[in-house]
Formats: structure tokens, C-alpha cells, sequence
């Protein structure tokens, strides 16, 4: 397996290359999920291409942002610079970038980002479509089912070993923008969930309810084997060089079977330890308490502020001297590069002794700085010949010269194919009249919907609860319902789906009646394009759509309607309408839903079921902001944001932006204020003038997320 080890900086990655680590991750200066890292700058990069490639270590980059339609063409011409320096790999998580990437630049190998939450065997099959050739799973997967995984797919898999974990999905939590504007997406996370939050109703250990402990899997190496991972990755992008050195130093120890201390671990920052979800769903997860600010003692300097050579390439080398010749070396190192080099100075008889092969060896060898590990040694040399010692030196150190420049040679020969060109004709949408969408979980609800004119439903059906059995025991009805008033009524899957739950979706969706299916992500889409036969499908916002590329690639795959990212303004949104293939729908109203866990509070306070009596729970912070608690029938922890979104009062700008469908979210509510509301967006979207009361947040509509 590989061990992959992060870079934030230039002595990281020294510290990660000569501690032992088999690849890297880094970022540039932009497009980058970890933008408050040092990160490399366009020189820096080739430096530390060529550092890493001289020593058999691969570089991966990170290009791991939600990117906006004015960030495309910059971010492509960035892959192409990458491409062109020499990088293995490329990061990414934006499905418009990932598509042109793939069309434009077809030799660049493409690796989807945790933040892409690649959670389920059928995600697999949207991933290698898409053309990537290895994913970075889910964090909170089980052993079982990262085996599940890889026996359904040809891909790599990786996954994190150690370091900081995020409590909610990666690619799925708004809780930094909706709170300060600031997105996880986009690389400029807040940390939320390390702050201080009380829990009405609950007596916990302390008030760092949100904040899980370090991920270390050190001890748990085998099962990762055994479950067909390739890469095993180490988080710390912002962490010290001396942080990377000690991790990556130990794990290698594991990994080669050879004698390590995990109280090392230890001696460089972190918040205690977890193995995560890995052996099961009761990790003892969060620290409760802020970590202790105690001095750590780990120091890896010397491997990274040493011009020594810690990390070094195996090779053979072969000299051969003979009288009136100059001396001849050809080196051949472990990965099959080959090259010879002759002096300049042809041998004389010496006055002395001579050359012997001793002194050739303490010569020729001098590469305590150099990456060159000689393990055989042969020489043919005459005896009684003389060359000068400046020769020697001359002679090896053209000879490592060479042995470089032919290590980057494959790299500085690189070319781009010629961009296939895009088959797509963009045709200005025609404006329509916006109907309203409505999610709802139960048949009184449905029919208050109807009442109160919306036009499509998505029934989600009981996920807040844990009886029936059957969660969607009442969608056949809904469905009649709907087809009586005309009015589609949708299947609504979750965005979390992991393999254990997709049995039980597809026993539903073949038990019931139903319009279409609006799906959470890629997995779950692959089950309903199984199942719905001509039926249209429709995807939710949790695919994260930023910009036209991702509208088409969803659109090529099948979508019908595509819900924009709820972290785009209004101007946004209206450019992706102007030349969208399908129909757009965007959320105008309602609770929303910030962070989505494994995690949940009751499981640590001993699970007896308190989620069907109690919920929704209160997350408090300091400032008194209150955020509902829900908790799903696969217990899932779902928080909601402190204040729901209101559109009513900008319906006249709402309706500018050209989306077909405002969604209203009803899914926590009951039937009178689904009704009520519903009815209010109706005559509103008709001209009249209409009112809500209430402390409401125009989300980042208009003010858009770093």
C-alpha cells in the first residue's frame, strides 16, 4: 500500500519525502480545499516536482474547490501548467472541472476528492465514467464496506489513516457558510465544529460537543489490506514539517514491519486519538474538551533542515579504467534508468601505487547529499594508473547529473494531445414561469401542498423517524394523490447512502408508485436509473453544482431537473440558466440543513432510542444561535442552520434568474405551514403582495461565500 503524506509547505514535503512517505499531497496558491496552508507557488512547484520524482516519490495536487463559471477556463489552464511540470496526479471534487479536464486534457490523471463523498459501491460506477482513476473514500466508512467497495470496482481506493477529521461528510457541510460565509467547499472553513456549543437537554462531558478526536489507524493496518486499499493517507496540509516528519516516519515503520512506538504520535499535536468508524459505528469520537496546551517534543528536523540525503534511490554502478583511456562509470538504478558518463583525462602509469579499488570506491561513492543508494559495487581497473583527483569529483558528479536529468526526462518530455472539442451546442434556455417544488415526509402533508398550489412534490417519506419499517409506505398514495390534481409526485433518496441502505431503496422504489426520483448522489442515481425505466430523475443540491460544465455533465447522465448549489448568488444561478441544457431548481424556503454526521450525541449518552422522543435537540453557541437536531432512521445526525431561508420578499429577482422550479423545504413541518407557505410563494410568483413574519436569512443569494 501506499503511504501518501501531506504538504503544506517546502520542508513538509522534505520532511514527508525523507521520512519515508511513497507520495505526496500539495497544494498551489489557489484552487485549493486547504487555502490557509503555505502552499507552492508555480516555481516552488517545479522544485518540489523534481525533488520528489528525483527520489521515486509521486506528487498529487490538490485542485479541490467548488468553482465558479469565471474560475473554469483559469482552473484548466492551471491542470495544463500541472500537467506540463510534471505532476502524477491531479485532486479534484468540482463535476465542471472534472468534465472538461477529461475532454481537454486526457493524459492528466484524475483523482475525485473526499469532498466528491464517494460513500457507496454504486458511486463507483458514476466515478469511473467520469474517467477518474482512483477516489478518496469517505471517512466514515467500515472495513466490510470499504471491501464491498473495492470487489465492485477496478479503481484505486485510499483512504485516511491519521489525523483531523470532519465531524460531517466532507463535500456536504454548509455550516461555515452559512454561519460567516465562509465555504468548506472553497477551501476557506471556519472550523465550526471545533467552537464551544451546549446541547439542550443533554448532560455531556464538556462542551466540545462537535469536535472529534484525531483519526490513527496505525494498529489497524491489516485491515486495510485486506480490504484492497492502495493509498493510505495522512491529513495535515496545515501542519508542521516536524508533524509530517514523525507520522510519517512511524507509519512507515508499520507498514515495513518493522519496530515502532504509537506513543510517538503523541509527541506532535493532536486532540487524542480514534480509529473512526473503521471496526464500527461506536468510536469513542469526540473530545469534549479543547486539547491540552501542553509542549510536544517531536522534532524531525534533521531530516528536513539537513542538505543530507536521507531518502535514496537503490542503484548499481559499474566502473572501468584502463591505461590511456579516461574513466568510464554507468550507473542503473532500481527503477530501470541507465547512464554512463566518460572522463575527460585518460589514465597514466602512476609514480606511485596507483588507483586501487578501494580508493575508487571512498571516490566515487562521496553522495551523502546526493538521492543515490550504491548496494553493488564493480570495478575493471588496470593496475598502476594514476587520474587526478579533481577528475574523480568531476566525473561523479557529471555522472549524478546525468542520472537526474534522466529520472526527469519522461516528465520534461510531456505533451497535450490536441483538446477534443466540445459536441455541445449551448442554446439560450426559454424563460418559463417558475413552479413550486415542496418536500415532504407524509400523505397530510402532500395533500397540503397541493392545496396550496405547488407543482411537483418530493416525498421523502418517515427518514426522521423509525417506524414503519417501510418509510415510504405511504408514496403509492401520495402519488395518487398527485396524479388526481395533476401534479408529479417524486421519490426523494437521501444524500447519504451508504451500501447497507441501498438493498432497502430499491426494494421501495420497486414496491411503489412514483413520478420520478430526485437523488441525493451518484450512487443512488445509478439504483433509479435501474428502476425508473422512462420515469425522469432529478438531482438535489448536494451534487454541488458551481457552474454550466457540471450542469451538462449532470444533464448528459441523464438529469432532467438539477438543484444549484445553495451556495450561489442569484447572478450566478441566472448565468447558469441563460445556457442550460435541462431545467434548474433552486431552495427559496425553509430549515437548512448545515452538517450531516455519522456521529450522533445520544450514542455516546447510550443509545435507548432518545432520538424518537427527544428530537429535534437545540445546538446552542456562545452568541445564543439555536440550531435544530434531527436524527435519521440510519442514525444520521442532521444539523440545520440557526435561521430558515425566506425568498418571498425577492420573488421579483428570484424569477429573473430562470429557474424553473423554487423549492420549498417541508420535510420537519406540518401540514398548516407547508399549506400557508406554499399558498404565500403561489401568489406571490402571481404579483401579489405578500408577507411573513418571522427572523429569516436570505442565505448567500446575495452575498455569495468566499
Amino acid at each position: 500500500m501506499e503511504l501518501l503524506a501531506p504538504a503544506g509547505s517546502y520542508d513538509a514535503l522534505r520532511a514527508a519525502v525523507e521520512n519515508g512517505a511513497d507520495a505526496v499531497y500539495l497544494g498551489g496558491k489557489a484552487y485549493s480545499a486547504r487555502a490557509s496552508a503555505t502552499n507552492f507557488a508555480p516555481a516552488e512547484m517545479q522544485k518540489a516536482l523534481d525533488y520528489c520524482h528525483l527520489r521515486g516519490v509521486r506528487v498529487f495536487v490538490t485542485v479541490n474547490t467548488l468553482l465558479r463559471q469565471d474560475e473554469l477556463d483559469g482552473a484548466l489552464d492551471y491542470l495544463a501548467d500541472l500537467y506540463h511540470w510534471g505532476v502524477d496526479a491531479v485532486i479534484v471534487q468540482d463535476l465542471g472541472l472534472i468534465a472538461r479536464a477529461r475532454r481537454e486534457l486526457p493524459a492528466l490523471e484524475l483523482h475525485g476528492s473526499t469532498q466528491m463523498t464517494i460513500h457507496n459501491s454504486m458511486d463507483l460506477r458514476a466515478a469511473e465514467r467520469l474517467g477518474l482513476s482512483r477516489v478518496v473514500l469517505a471517512r466514515e466508512l467500515e472495513a466490510s464496506a470499504i471491501e464491498e467497495i473495492k470487489q465492485a470496482t477496478s479503481l484505486d481506493l485510499e483512504v485516511f489513516i491519521h489525523g483531523a477529521l470532519c465531524l460531517c461528510y466532507s463535500g456536504q457541510c454548509l455550516m461555515s457558510s452559512l454561519i460567516g460565509g465562509r465555504s468548506g467547499n472553497r477551501g476557506q472553513c471556519a472550523q465550526p465544529c471545533r467552537q464551544a456549543y451546549t446541547i439542550e437537554g443533554l448532560n455531556l462531558p464538556g462542551e466540545y460537543v462537535l469536535s472529534p478526536k484525531d483519526l490513527s489507524l496505525i494498529e489497524h493496518l491489516d485491515l486495510l489490506q485486506n480490504a484492497g486499499v492502495s493509498s493510505l493517507k495522512i491529513e495535515g496540509r496545515l501542519k508542521g514539517p516536524d508533524y509530517v516528519g514523525i507520522v510519517v516516519r512511524t507509519y512507515r515503520a508499520a507498514l515495513d514491519g518493522r519496530a515502532f512506538r504509537k506513543e510517538d504520535l503523541k509527541t506532535v499535536f493532536n486532540r487524542g486519538f480514534t480509529p473512526g468508524y473503521l471496526r464500527g459505528t461506536k468510536p469513542d469520537l469526540i473530545t469534549y474538551l479543547s486539547p491540552l496546551r501542553e509542549e510536544r517534543i517531536g522534532s524531525a528536523s534533521e531530516t528536513y533542515s539537513s542538505a543530507r540525503a536521507f531518502r535514496r534511490v537503490k542503484a548499481y554502478l559499474w566502473a572501468q579504467l584502463r591505461l590511456g583511456r579516461s574513466l568510464e562509470l554507468n550507473l542503473l538504478d532500481e527503477d530501470g534508468f541507465h547512464v554512463s558518463v566518460q572522463g575527460s583525462v585518460p589514465a597514466e602509469k602512476s609514480q606511485g601505487p596507483g588507483l586501487t579499488e578501494s580508493i575508487l570506491h571512498d571516490k566515487l561513492l562521496r553522495l551523502g547529499n546526493d538521492p543515490i543508494d550504491i548496494v553493488q559495487f564493480k570495478v575493471e581497473l588496470e593496475q598502476g594508473l594514476h587520474l587526478p583527483l579533481r577528475e574523480l569529483n568531476q566525473v561523479r558528479r557529471d555522472l549524478v547529473r546525468l542520472w537526474e536529468e534522466a529520472r526527469l526526462a519522461p516528465y520534461r518530455k510531456r505533451r497535450l494531445p490536441a483538446a477534443e472539442p466540445s459536441s455541445r451546442v449551448r442554446t439560450k434556455s426559454v424563460s418559463v414561469e417558475p413552479k413550486i417544488s415542496v418536500t415532504v415526509s407524509d400523505l397530510p402533508s402532500t395533500r397540503a401542498a397541493l392545496d396550496g398550489g405547488a407543482g411537483l412534490i418530493y416525498f421523502s417519506g418517515q427518514v426522521y423517524r423509525r417506524v414503519p419499517e417501510d418509510w415510504f409506505t405511504e408514496l403509492t398514495d401520495a402519488c395518487a394523490l398527485g396524479r388526481d390534481r395533476g401534479v408529479p409526485v417524486f421519490a426523494h433518496l437521501e444524500r447519504i447512502t451508504e451500501n447497507k441502505v441501498l438493498p432497502a431503496i430499491r426494494l421501495r422504489l420497486e414496491r411503489h408508485e412514483f413520478d420520478g426520483v430526485l437523488v441525493g448522489n451518484f450512487g443512488t442515481w445509478e439504483v433509479a436509473k435501474e428502476l425508473c425505466g422512462k420515469r425522469p430523475i432529478h438531482t438535489d443540491w448536494s451534487f454541488n453544482v458551481f457552474n454550466s460544465h457540471a450542469v451538462d455533465l449532470l444533464a448528459e447522465e441523464g438529469a432532467s431537473v438539477i438543484t444549484t448549489s445553495l451556495e450561489l448568488k442569484l447572478g450566478q444561478i441566472k448565468e447558469l440558466g441563460q445556457a442550460s441544457p435541462v431545467t434548474l431548481s433552486m431552495v427559496v424556503h425553509g430549515p437548512l440543513e448545515s452538517m450531516v454526521t455519522k456521529h450522533c450525541v445520544f450514542r455516546d449518552q447510550g443509545c435507548k432510542y432518545q432520538c424518537q422522543s427527544m428530537a429535534p435537540l437545540q445546538l446552542v453557541d456562545k452568541k445564543g444561535y439555536r440550531f435544530p437536531i434531527y436524527f435519521d432512521r440510519w442514525c444520521n445526525m442532521h444539523i440545520f442552520n440557526s435561521r430558515e431561508l425566506c425568498l418571498l420578499p425577492h420573488l421579483a429577482q428570484v424569477k429573473r434568474s430562470g429557474v424553473g422550479y423554487l423549492r420549498i423545504e417541508g420535510r420537519t413541518k406540518d401540514p398548516e405551514w407547508i399549506r400557508t407557505t406554499v399558498d404565500l410563494y403561489r401568489r406571490g410568483l402571481a404579483g401579489d403582495k405578500v408577507a411573513i413574519q418571522g427572523e429569516f436569512t436570505k442565505g448567500h443569494y446575495f452575498r455569495g461565500v468566499l
